[in-house]
């Protein structure tokens, strides 16, 4: 442009002025690359703890290197972290035409959270060429399980009518605990005769032991509601927020100790009930399923009574108790004959997260008040409720619960 103007012109000085850009542009245009780049994306982990990290990984492949400079743009969802804080990273391509971005994030609450594409723009030497890509096929999903908050339970939990497991039965048969030397009856094995008896007596007497079986731990979740405000990890928690961490320590502490745990969800979109198993593979299983559920904001509740609840199954409901749907179910439940335990999961500062605003505290301290009293309804139908607290949170009710069960079926027999 400024050679043709020169010469219209008749101005040489143009033309002086113009030949470094004139130049510089002929050579943009000579190292600009042939074919586009190649960009893979992928995620580090698919599946973490809410609160661990893992990276989202960028691979460009320049095979001409041709390319001067790399940058990426990763937007994070809601409850995602990121490092850098904007998302942006460059690189200088190296000689061999791979180069590889990195972004690290992190996720501050349980969920399923969709992350990428991330936008890769490219230029060559002296911005004669750029390029973008922004393949929304490479996006993934993200889950976060929930970190089971501290759990322990030193009582022992109610005995399950079942003949497998670690835990003694409160009936006689095969198993390693000792429970009495009894005269010899056909079908008793040969080596559990007790000689010494036998000899003394002059009849053959076997030692006699204790049943073993597992446990069969219903989690009943009631998500009709997430109450209070939910900063992730590392600030608030929501109702719902402290009933999958809680769910997530008991079903942790249950399973390492050979139980069978279920898991039953009210009022949720997606899934809604996993049935009991036992060991690790499927405490991952349960972790994933609590990981997935999404409140849907209205009562979604058929009143039909969830399946798998077996006999002798241990129930422990986990809900704010804000819901007279949740109460009923709990009552019903109970009417059955099933053991239920109500764990109360509602923050215990929500009167006073919106400080701002006075009114919402104010109804904050008559919606307790109304539950307080339905709370004793509950409890004097013979349904305990007890508060979330941690480690020994349910230590006292469970012993009860296991005194009263065994001193029932003891009655019977």
């Amino acid at each position: 442009m400024f050679a043709v103007v020169a010469v219209l012109a008749r101005r040489p000085d143009l033309l002086v002025l113009g030949t470094p850009f004139i130049a510089a542009a002929v050579w943009a245009v000579l190292l600009r690359p042939t074919r586009p780049l190649g960009v893979a994306q992928s995620i580090g982990h698919r599946t973490v703890r809410e609160g661990e990290a893992t990276t989202w990984h960028i691979a460009i492949s320049d095979p001409e290197n041709r390319a001067d400079d790399v940058a990426a743009v990763l937007e994070a969802p809601m409850w995602v972290d990121q490092q850098p804080v904007d998302g942006q990273v460059v690189v200088s391509p190296r000689d061999d035409g791979h180069d590889r971005l990195d972004v690290f994030i992190r996720p501050t609450r349980w969920g399923v959270h969709q992350v990428g594409p991330a936008l890769v723009v490219a230029s060559s030497a002296w911005a004669g060429f750029r390029w973008e890509a922004q393949n929304y096929a490479d996006s993934s999903m993200l889950v976060a399980l929930p970190r089971p908050a501290q759990f322990d339970a030193a009582a022992p939990a109610v005995r399950s009518p079942g003949l497998v497991g670690v835990n003694r039965s409160p009936r006689p048969g095969s198993g390693t605990e000792f429970a009495s030397i009894r005269p010899f009856q056909p079908g008793d094995r040969l080596r559990r005769i007790h000689w010494p008896r036998s000899l003394r007596t002059g009849t053959l007497h076997v030692t006699a032991t204790w049943a073993e079986h597992d446990r069969h731990v219903v989690l009943l979740i009631d998500a009709l509601d997430d109450v209070g405000e939910s900063e992730g990890i590392d600030g608030l928690a929501s109702s719902l927020d402290i009933t999958m961490r809680a769910a997530g320590a008991i079903a942790e502490h249950f399973i390492s100790a050979g139980d069978r745990v279920a898991l039953v969800v009210l009022g949720a979109r997606g899934v809604q009930r996993v049935p009991p198993a036992s060991g690790y593979r499927h405490l991952r299983r349960l972790l994933e399923a609590m990981a997935r559920v999404q409140p849907a904001h209205s009562v979604i509740d058929d009143g039909r009574m969830p399946r798998g609840l077996g006999d002798g199954a241990l129930v422990l409901m986990l809900s704010p108790l804000v819901s007279p749907t949740a109460l009923q179910r709990a009552v019903s439940i109970s009417d059955r004959g099933l053991a239920v335990i109500v764990i109360d999961c509602l923050p215990a500062d929500i009167a006073l997260q919106e400080p701002d605003d006075p009114f919402v505290g104010l109804t904050w301290r008559i919606e307790v008040l109304k539950r307080d009293r339905d709370i004793r309804r509950v409890r004097e139908a013979g349904i305990p409720v007890v508060p979330w607290s941690g480690p020994g949170s349910l230590d006292v009710v469970l012993r009860d619960l296991h005194h009263r069960v065994a001193g029932s079926r003891a009655g019977r027999r």
